[in-house]
Parts: C-alpha cells; sequence; structure tokens
C-alpha cells in the first residue's frame, strides 16, 4: 500500500477545514495533484489504471464513480471540495485521520454533527471523544456503489477501530468495577473476545462490533446519566 506524502496531507488538512486553496481538476488537467488523486483513487478501487498525473478519459470515469459513491452529481470534473472529499475518504480507508496529526480538536471541528450532545453530559462527551472516527467510517460503508477494495478497507478499518475502542473501555471497567462485579466482568470479557475471534472478516462482523461498542460504551460510561434521563417526567 502507497503510504501518502507529507504534501497531500497538507492538502487534506486545508480541504478538511474547508479552504478553497485548490484548483478544479477536469480531462486535460496534469501535474502532481492529479497524480496523487489517481494514486488514491486506484487504491480503493475506483480506478484500474497508472497514476501518470494526466487526467484522461480512465481518470474522467473514475472520478464519475467517486462522484456516484458520495452522492454528488457525476460531473467527472473534481471542484476544490470533491478533492477534499476523496482525501477525506481515503484517510479514513487507510487509517490517515486517526495516524497522522488528525486529532480530536480537528475531527469535532469537522464534524460536529456527529458531536451535537457534546457539553451536554458526561456520557455523551465520552462517546463522541472515543468514537468519532468509527462513527464517520461507519457512515462511509453506508454510501452507494463502494469498489469491493474501499468496502473492505472501510470494513477492516471499523473492525479495527472498535476493537482497540472495545478493548479500551473493558480496561476502564475493570479498573472502576467492585470486587463483587470482577467475575461477572470477566466472563463477559471472555464471551466477548471469543465472539471476535470466532467471527470471519467482513460485513456481518463490522456490524456486530459495532453494536457491541455503542452498548459496551452506554454501559461503561452511561449508567448516572441514563439513570438520571429515566428519572426525569416528560
Amino acid at each position: 500500500m502507497k503510504r501518502i506524502t507529507a504534501l497531500i496531507l497538507c492538502i487534506l488538512v486545508l480541504a478538511l477545514a474547508g479552504t478553497s486553496a485548490l484548483a478544479d481538476l477536469k480531462r486535460g488537467s496534469q501535474g502532481d495533484s492529479v497524480q496523487y488523486i489517481q494514486e488514491m483513487l486506484i487504491e480503493m478501487g475506483f480506478l484500474n489504471d497508472v497514476a501518470d498525473g494526466k487526467f484522461g478519459k480512465k481518470t474522467e470515469a473514475a472520478v464519475k464513480a467517486f462522484q456516484k459513491y458520495i452522492g454528488e452529481k457525476q460531473t467527472g470534473r473534481l471542484t476544490d471540495d470533491q478533492q477534499g472529499r476523496v482525501y477525506e475518504v481515503y484517510s479514513y480507508a487507510t487509517g490517515m485521520g486517526a495516524e497522522d496529526g488528525l486529532g480530536e480538536d480537528e475531527l469535532m471541528e469537522i464534524y460536529p454533527s456527529h458531536c451535537s450532545w457534546n457539553g451536554e453530559n458526561a456520557w455523551g462527551a465520552e462517546f463522541c471523544y472515543r468514537h468519532l472516527e468509527p462513527m464517520f467510517i461507519s457512515k462511509q460503508m453506508s454510501y452507494k456503489n463502494p469498489p469491493a477494495q474501499l468496502e473492505e478497507m472501510l470494513e477492516n478499518r471499523l473492525i479495527e477501530q472498535w476493537t482497540l475502542a472495545i478493548e479500551s473501555m473493558y480496561d476502564d471497567w475493570e479498573a472502576e468495577v467492585s470486587e463483587d462485579g470482577e467475575a461477572a466482568l470477566a466472563l463477559e470479557r471472555m464471551a466477548y473476545e471469543a465472539a471476535l475471534e470466532g467471527m470471519e472478516d467482513g460485513p456481518d462482523k463490522a456490524v456486530w462490533i459495532e453494536q457491541k461498542g455503542i452498548s459496551l460504551c452506554q454501559k461503561v460510561y452511561g449508567t448516572d446519566e441514563a439513570e438520571e434521563s429515566e428519572g426525569e417526567t416528560p
């Protein structure tokens, strides 16, 4: 797998931050920007060609396929915003969003709709802090007509992210549980690990682990807030 360059990361941050700094790419365009886009489209399965930096018929068809995937008009021309979408999808499919400098503050700024409850209660803030990236990967998986390569990349990333989050949540739970609850917690964790190990990678596993992660997050962090909500009079 090709690693995205530092220059592309710079462009990615600008694009995700909403800075209009890129020229539209279209048939006849040439240069590094075209090559970077081609490399990402190839890796995600939209383009079956070489990344030569020349925006030709095949690149145009790949761009239309990507536009169809994200639900936008299939013009074959990439605006600066849509270039940002290519970088965005690629970064989450490959793990760049987590690994290469986009931290909690940047993510919260980019995707406020996923965190609309942030600040209202401790449970909501904890959920948003831990699961913003997996939630966005899941959103991408709901888009229509993904290439098989991209679908597999996103499934694997979602499984990886929720696995890490669940292990962290079990550790937090273990640190807080009373002695009376230790045995029950150990049994639940063992059952989860056995179920996870017995499942084959794929969409069913991705859905299962996401549901498990959401449920566990509410169980570990949301108890007080949930009880308060249940006790409120409508």
